[in-house]
């Protein structure tokens, strides 16, 4: 713990927490002020949901990026040019809202500046991953990796009483120049954690003479990108039934099925993948997909709660994660073979939080149901978080892509969990369901979706999984995760 204490475990720890944090404060910022844009921009507060789905886009499309283009030696490179590119952006919004010029010129700049900030904002998750993995001491690679994780549910915690208190008083195109300072604040610390390593060669496995290059392996998983994102965008402006939207979809699949075919071809010249860091990133994307707390806080917002319930769940919904990501942090420091154990024991805080966010609409307004129920899935899922990622950093030296994946797994689980529950949801009223039927079909697939995840650990617990290779301490997150 002291070495965390120390000037450069400040330094590495504040480096952590802003690359994974600042994108989840932008993200909150445009959440927590959509009645400002919806004025702004003279549209609904509805409308404004697009702003969201830009800064998310672009987030995913940049993630999906990052394992090909960044290592130790391009870190410094890309961290000044996206750092410049998101201040620029940031710096342009608030600009734009304190000048007030025309609407389609506001339209414009809001939307460009958006959809640019969304993707260069989110290359600092994977830099500070980066740095995480570069650190030689296994204990101290599990605090860092414990303060990345707890990044998110940090920012979702503080950003919106900044925006209420701060930016109310200041107005939001002001706190949005001041936003636009945190890219440079970030940008100081690469001198320091990163050093000359990028003159030095890269830590992780050395790429073989005959391997793609970056852009061509990157190339076929960025269309696939793409094209879920045009499908998701005409989902929700067309409706899942248009002939848009099925065309999409069946475009996307088609690119999945063809990635999964050539998959060889996209991780070659990473390394070697470790089976089980493969497999505990395809949990947490499965438990991504139940977890989103979107439609269990739109239920409540439909049925006229107040504000401040809605607002105080979230907050305790928020620090019932930060503890549950430092406590799991903590006791694999101490125990660091213990990783899949914490997976299998964030399964049950899961599956009582969906349980009992199923039971919302056969309650009338049920003030301590609606608290414990979001608590238990925030313990669940921050601890599932810190167990997966603390395993995979201690594997990921072995592969690039792996190394760098948790953080495009969380964005982009995120988003087909919102898909999936959408298409769900508007499938319910189609076929006839009234909105609370349709609501209870969705929070019926969040427990699905939980109950797959507990069958694919009982799956490798008991000993059917199949890992050439592997050593066996790393089959339960032993000292070689």
């Amino acid at each position: 713990m002291h070495r965390l204490l120390a000037l450069e475990g400040l330094i590495l720890a504040m480096f952590v927490l802003l690359g994974n944090g600042l994108r989840s404060i932008s993200t909150t910022t445009v959440s927590v002020s959509q009645s400002e844009f919806a004025s702004f921009l003279n549209i609904s507060v509805e409308k404004t949901d697009v702003l969201i789905e830009l800064l998310l886009g672009g987030a995913v499309l940049a993630l999906a990026l990052a394992p090909f283009v960044i290592s130790v030696r391009s870190a410094k490179k890309i961290a000044v040019i996206f750092a410049v590119i998101t201040t620029a952006c940031y710096a342009l919004v608030g600009v734009t809202m304190l000048v007030d010029p025309a609407l389609e010129i506001r339209e414009a700049v809001v939307i460009a500046s958006f959809a640019f900030s969304g993707f260069s904002v989110a290359f600092f998750a994977p830099l500070a991953q980066l740095a995480i993995n570069d650190e030689k001491d296994p204990a101290m690679r599990s605090r860092l990796t414990t303060v990345w994780i707890s990044a998110q549910p940090i920012a979702f915690l503080v950003t919106p009483q900044l925006v209420k208190y701060v930016a109310f008083d200041i107005g939001t195109g002001n706190y949005f120049l001041i936003m636009a300072t945190l890219p440079l604040v970030f940008l100081i610390f690469i001198p320091f954690v990163f050093g000359d390593k990028g003159k030095a060669d890269d830590t992780l496995a050395p790429v073989p003479a005959d391997a793609p290059k970056a852009w061509k392996r990157a190339l076929p998983l960025i269309i696939a990108v793409i094209a879920f994102e045009a499908w998701t965008a005409a989902n929700s402006f067309v409706g899942i039934d248009s002939i848009i939207s099925l065309t999409l979809m069946a475009v996307f699949v088609a690119i999945v099925v063809a990635l999964f075919l050539k998959r060889k071809h996209l991780t070659r010249g990473a390394g070697e993948v470790p089976h089980l860091a493969i497999f505990l990133l395809c949990v947490l994307f499965v438990l991504e997909i139940p977890t989103t707390g979107l439609y269990d806080t739109a239920y409540l917002v439909r049925h006229l709660c107040s504000a401040d319930l809605i607002d105080n769940r979230a907050t305790l919904s928020a620090a019932s994660q930060i503890i549950s990501v430092f406590a799991t942090g903590a006791i694999l420091v101490r125990y660091p073979h213990w990783g899949t154990r914490m997976v299998g024991l964030s399964l049950p805080f899961l599956l009582a939080g969906m349980v009992a966010i199923y039971f919302y609409p056969y309650q009338e307004i049920n003030v301590p149901l609606f608290y414990i129920s979001k608590m238990l899935s925030s313990i669940g899922m921050g601890t599932a978080t810190a167990a997966v990622i603390g395993v995979v950093a201690g594997l990921g030296a072995q592969s690039k892509i792996v190394a760098l994946a948790p953080a495009f797994i969380i964005m982009f689980g995120t988003e087909v969990g919102i898909e999936i529950l959408e298409i769900v949801f508007q499938s319910s009223k189609l076929a006839g369901l009234d909105i609370n039927s349709a609501y209870e079909v969705v929070f019926a697939v969040q427990i699905v979706a939980v109950l797959v995840a507990i069958a694919l650990m009982l799956h490798w617990l008991t000993g059917k999984r199949v890992a050439p290779g592997l050593p066996p301490s790393a089959l339960s997150g032993g000292p070689a995760a």
